[in-house]
């Protein structure tokens, strides 16, 4: 079990509780046998004195004496003592130094019951037991009150228990939002705190899925009311005379037309991006679509894999493969793309000028290389990268060595 868990702690409460409240009953049971043990030393010194003067009487017979001082003869204490439990063996330091010899020479032996204490008296032909009533120590509340507080304590922590078990189903909850999943619910009908996070964190959740669904709503309908002017506006381009206004106009709706284009992959992907389908995809394959996206000859590509195939979800990855070898060609010198897997990394490699921004600022969305590039782009193609491979477990890094640009991608899992 975590030890940092809120269930583990509770369990050491209880169990420390729990120990704490058996060593307190110990120590006064132990105290209460000293205390009992306290009194059966003076009662046995008191009635040994009594004894002793009973027998050295004169009158009636010896055990009408003993009746009549509140004493018990017992007839045959060979039989009785084998089942009563000695006492004062060795004798105490508080005992007279003559009950103690007594006791140590075997002349006297003391016993005891429940109820009873038993004085033996061995002579050299015969012996003689009488028995006494004592007063036990036992105090019945003792039993009761620490019955009733270990109960209590294990009501508590059964209740305290349950009403935390709720926490568990949050947490899973919670990180099934994290990962993406949206139709959770952590609705409770409890009137406690543990309810009143699940309750709002229930609201909280129905509000981020309305504000994402009117976010898809809304992007959804911009890109389908553009896309019709932006159609109209090209073919009204077509029409002018004027070759300048003609080339300007054609230029700007053709970068309208771009950024729809990467927003609705943005979209898609950020609508979609844990409903991933992982499958056996081969990589030659992966690149043949990438590169037909783009409108490129294949020979531009160069690939480095003999009978690769990836677990991933193959039209997500196309749209990665199909942007890092944009970026490649849009900012590389013109030479072929290099795409290969080997150790279990996939890299794309470009030969092109260093980037003057950070690959950790490329990666942030609408953000551009500022290498008087005049090739179009909207900064969103590394973005929606990350964000793919975020989605299958995988990472990209770059590095650049000796005039190429290394895109690498580490996670990915390979299939036989």
């Amino acid at each position: 079990m975590n030890r940092h868990s809120i269930f583990f702690k509770l369990n050491l409460i209880f169990l420390f509780a729990l120990g704490a409240l058996i060593a307190l009953f110990a120590m006064m049971v132990r105290e209460i046998q000293s205390q009992e043990m306290q009194m059966l030393e003076k009662k046995a010194v008191k009635c040994e004195a009594d004894i002793r003067k009973i027998i050295v009487q004169s009158g009636s017979s010896l055990q009408k004496r003993f009746e009549e001082h509140g004493y018990t003869p017992i007839p045959h204490p060979e039989e009785i003592n084998v089942n009563l439990q000695p006492l004062f063996q060795p004798p105490p330091p508080s005992f007279p130094s003559a009950l103690r010899e007594r006791i140590e020479d075997g002349r006297l032996r003391i016993y005891r019951d429940k109820e009873r204490i038993y004085f033996e008296l061995i002579g050299p032909k015969s012996s003689r037991m009488v028995a006494t009533e004592i007063e036990t120590y036992r105090p019945k509340w003792i039993a009761i009150f620490f019955g009733g507080m270990t109960g209590i304590i294990i009501l508590l922590y059964w209740t305290l228990r349950r009403s935390l078990i709720p926490l568990k189903t949050l947490a899973k909850q919670i990180k099934r939002f994290g990962e993406g999943e949206t139709d959770i619910t952590t609705l409770s009908k409890k009137r406690d705190e543990i309810a009143f996070v699940a309750n709002q964190f229930d609201a909280a959740v129905k509000r981020i899925n309305a504000m994402k669904e009117a976010r898809t709503l809304f992007m959804r309908n911009i890109m389908h009311e553009l896309k019709t002017p932006i159609t109209k506006g090209k073919l009204s381009v077509a029409l002018l005379k004027e070759e300048q206004e003609a080339k300007i106009l054609q230029r700007a709706f053709s970068r309208m037309e771009h950024l729809i284009h990467e927003m609705a992959e943005m979209e898609m992907i950020t609508s979609r991006a844990l409903d991933l389908k992982p499958g056996r995809c081969d990589f030659r394959s992966l690149v043949k679509d990438a590169t037909n996206l783009l409108f490129i000859e294949e020979d531009r590509i160069a690939i480095a894999c003999h009978k690769c195939y990836l677990e991933v979800d193959y039209n997500m990855m196309v749209i990665v493969l199909k942007n890092l070898i944009d970026n490649a060609i849009k900012y590389g010198s013109g030479e072929k793309v290099h795409l290969c897997y080997r150790k279990g990394v996939l890299e794309v490699i470009n030969r092109g000028e260093p980037m003057k921004e950070s690959f950790e600022k490329m990666l942030e969305p609408f953000s551009k290389d500022e290498n008087g590039n005049t090739k179009e782009s909207f900064g969103l193609g590394l973005y929606i990268v990350r964000a793919i491979l975020e989605a299958h477990g995988a990472t990209l890094s770059h590095r650049y060595e000796k005039g190429y640009h290394i895109f690498s991608i580490t996670g990915l899992k390979r299939v036989k």
